[in-house]
């Protein structure tokens, strides 16, 4: 190959691989202008390449050149604003500039699929430049096969954090980049070589290679799939702390004491759902409250900016509402219906807009940067699972942060619900009654939600009673202690014709499933069915393991479709868990009786087969079957002689009378039969010799002789080798006809 053509084969291999390592952003952005964006820089550097290497030029003026048209070009490419004939302005070239900072951040802070426009273009524009910049030169440049590859694959790792969390086909375009950098490596390799003068390897060398990276990703992913992607590393937004503290303020709107305060319209919304303000995923130790990341939620659950579209988390029914604010609204939540799949905000100067508005995936809650404007009028698509909750459902095992730590408090007054025969969604459920039948409601707003309220005053009192704000939030951080994930949402069911006032503001429970979906626990399920009347005292509150255990009793006879105890013994007390100790004191014994159990089983065993070996068929069996015993009482003493040396050479070996072996090569290879009192004489010589080989070493050998399988492992491995090779079966296996005297 000459020269021209392998530069030119060379710069492919650069745009081919950089198009790979971009194609990584195909779930992150809309559509595919990206890669348009990304690859106009690289076809131009690598043709400013080709062209200093054609006339001879160093690397001075291609660097240079590289410099001075980053900027110009990214403002024409990435945010596509071209001046007058087509030249930038000063200030576009300085925004390009600034903004290739906070393009990384602006785009792991927004919702993917990402609309292509905007800072967040610069993202695939800056690394394809920076990656073919010297890539491409060092490629035409120097005969070095990995050199050029390396920029590339540095790329390849700045991507991959940079895009969604769970990209498609992750692992197959990281096995083509490996296999095309293993082909370039290896025709470059080979192109060195000829030069220098003859070569080391071929082509069907590179392509062994190939496959073998191939099959080895392949085979490397289904043994050992990448189920979690929570351990995956992603940047965050910034940003959102200020923000999400400002909006805690205006969870619930204010009303001035004004149930019927107008605040907004929504048509649109299927029967019997509700509309979600705020959903409040982490008790702080004094109230729930909208985290900024929210609890296992592996690194998508942030305020992050949207496009005009969103990808849903699960699938659904999809619904289309549209809300009109009314001037009674004043928060910064924008009231939302399920998993949000698209935004589209009535264009009006000066009011909201889409990129004023941050969601989030984990809770499905979107709040508006500087707050709602009332004049705002939008309309969103979303999609609407399956939102039942019973007993059969199974629910996820819950982070350590879903158990919210700071609820603790509250263990000591579950303990009666915290039954190991019940699964934890049975649990929720049992304490959802006990509160639902003993616990009385306050027709008061009251909010507070300090552990003194949630456990002593409510919990632990001598009456159950509370608001339904309060009763939601001790039903949710009762639940997540108790072992199922739960958050508090504050949300509206609306009214005739779509209104909805400020009375119908409302909180209820959410439960996550273990498909990840949350579904709703109505809080008729939970809130007090008494109302405390003016003048009266609040029903007395029973002992709550006296309530469990008739609910239990109860649900033992059948008929109970929310609680199935397993295992039910009435008279047990709560169901707890083995102290630590108990537990490796249990393993301990079981480990040890394992043990003891073994080495009496390998007694036995030398025991059934020295039985088998002396009434062995065949008239030299028992001479073969004797001295085999006194090769196994050497190997289970640990002096093991090898089986293939003649019986006279492993007598001298053991210190064994040398009379005894040849005994029985003579009863082996003897012409006729020898008489049955004799071989009866040499089976006792023969023991007489094993027992006098054991009492040779020292007691602890002596006694570990008896109980050590190595014999028997022996035995076996020589039985599996004679069927291999096609032999008759070993002495150790019933010999029949003429045995090997294993001379």
């Amino acid at each position: 190959m000459n020269r021209a053509r392998s530069d030119v084969a060379d710069v492919g291999a650069v745009l081919v691989l950089m198009t790979a390592v971009l194609s990584l952003f195909d779930d992150t952005f809309a559509d595919r202008t990206y890669l348009v964006t990304g690859l106009v820089p690289a076809v131009l550097l690598v043709a400013m390449a080709l062209v200093a290497r054609r006339f001879h030029e160093g690397g001075w003026w291609y660097s240079l050149a590289a410099v001075l048209l980053f900027a110009p070009l990214g403002a024409l490419v990435a945010l596509r604003e071209p001046g007058p004939f087509l030249v930038p302005t000063f200030d576009t070239v300085s925004r390009a500039l600034a903004d290739t900072v906070h393009a990384p951040v602006t785009l792991v802070s927004t919702v993917p699929p990402v609309d292509p426009s905007g800072s967040v273009m610069l993202v695939p524009y800056v690394i394809s430049f920076l990656a073919v910049f010297p890539a491409a030169w060092l490629a035409l440049s120097t005969s070095r096969p990995l050199a050029p590859a390396a920029p590339l694959v540095v790329a390849l790792a700045a991507t991959i954090p940079l895009g969604v969390l769970v990209p498609t086909l992750l692992v197959p375009r990281g096995v083509m980049v490996a296999g095309l950098v293993l082909v370039w490596s290896a025709a470059r390799a080979r192109r060195t070589e000829t030069r220098v003068g003859g070569t080391r390897g071929s082509g069907a060398a590179a392509t062994t290679a190939v496959l073998t990276v191939v099959a080895m990703s392949a085979l490397a992913v289904l043994v050992v799939p990448d189920d979690d992607v929570s351990d995956r590393v992603l940047l965050r937004g910034e940003g959102n702390s200020p923000l999400v503290a400002d909006a805690a303020a205006s969870m619930l709107p204010p009303g001035s004491g004004r149930d019927d305060l107008r605040l907004f319209k929504a048509s649109g919304v299927p029967d019997g759902q509700r509309l979600r303000i705020a959903a409040l995923d982490l008790y702080d130790g004094h109230a729930w409250v909208a985290a900024e990341e929210s609890p296992g939620s592996g690194g998508y659950g942030t305020f992050k900016r949207i496009g005009s579209e969103v990808a849903p988390l699960h699938p659904g029914t999809t619904v289309v509402v549209r809300v009109q604010f009314r001037p009674g609204y004043s928060s910064d939540w924008l009231p939302m219906l399920g998993e949000l799949t698209a935004l589209h905000m009535d264009w009006n100067p000066g009011r909201t807009d889409v990129t004023d508005v941050r969601y989030n995936q984990a809770t499905s809650s979107a709040l508006v940067v500087g707050g709602v404007d009332v004049r705002d009028q939008y309309a969103f698509e979303s999609v609407v699972g399956d939102d039942s909750v019973n007993r059969r459902d199974a629910t996820r095992e819950p982070t350590d942060a879903q158990r919210q730590p700071d609820g603790a408090f509250l263990d000591p007054y579950l303990r009666p619900f915290d039954r190991d025969e019940l699964l934890p969604l049975e649990r929720v459920l049992l304490l959802a009654r006990y509160l639902r039948v003993n616990g009385t409601v306050r027709e008061t707003e009251a909010f507070d939600q300090s552990p003194a309220m949630l456990g002593e005053r409510m919990l632990a009192a001598r009456s159950l009673t509370g608001s339904q704000f309060q009763y939601s939030a001790l039903m949710a951080l009762a639940a997540s202690r108790l072992g199922v994930a739960a958050r508090v949402v504050n949300g509206a069911a609306p009214g005739p014709r779509g209104l909805v006032d400020y009375g119908d503001i409302t909180s209820w429970v959410e439960l996550q499933f273990a498909d990840g979906s949350w579904r709703t626990l109505d809080p008729e399920r939970y809130v007090g069915s008494h109302v405390a009347a003016e003048g009266t005292a609040p029903a007395r509150l029973p002992d709550a393991a006296s309530f469990v255990r008739e609910q239990l009793d109860d649900a033992a006879r059948g008929g109970d479709r929310e609680i199935q105890p397993s295992d039910w013994d009435p008279d047990a007390g709560t169901g707890r868990s083995l102290p630590v100790w108990a537990v490796t004191g249990l393993a301990a014994g079981v480990l040890t009786g394992l043990v003891l159990l073994g080495c009496l089983l390998v007694a036995a065993a030398k025991v059934l087969r020295r039985r088998r070996r002396r009434t062995a068929g065949g008239w030299s069996g028992v001479y073969v079957n004797a001295w085999q015993e006194v090769l196994d009482a050497a190997r289970d003493r640990g002096t093991p002689v090898p089986d293939g040396w003649s019986r006279v050479a492993q007598a001298r070996r053991l210190g064994a009378p040398l009379e005894l072996a040849r005994r029985a090569d003579a009863a082996v290879f003897a012409p006729v039969p020898q008489p049955a009192d004799a071989g009866r004489d040499f089976w006792a010589d023969c023991q007489q010799q094993r027992r006098a080989l054991l009492d040779e070493v020292g007691v602890r050998r002596r006694l570990w002789a008896h109980v050590n399988p190595a014999s028997l492992l022996a035995g076996w491995a020589r039985g599996r080798a004679a069927s291999a090779n096609g032999e008759v079966r070993h002495e150790d296996r019933r010999p029949r006809g003429q045995h090997t005297a294993n001379a």
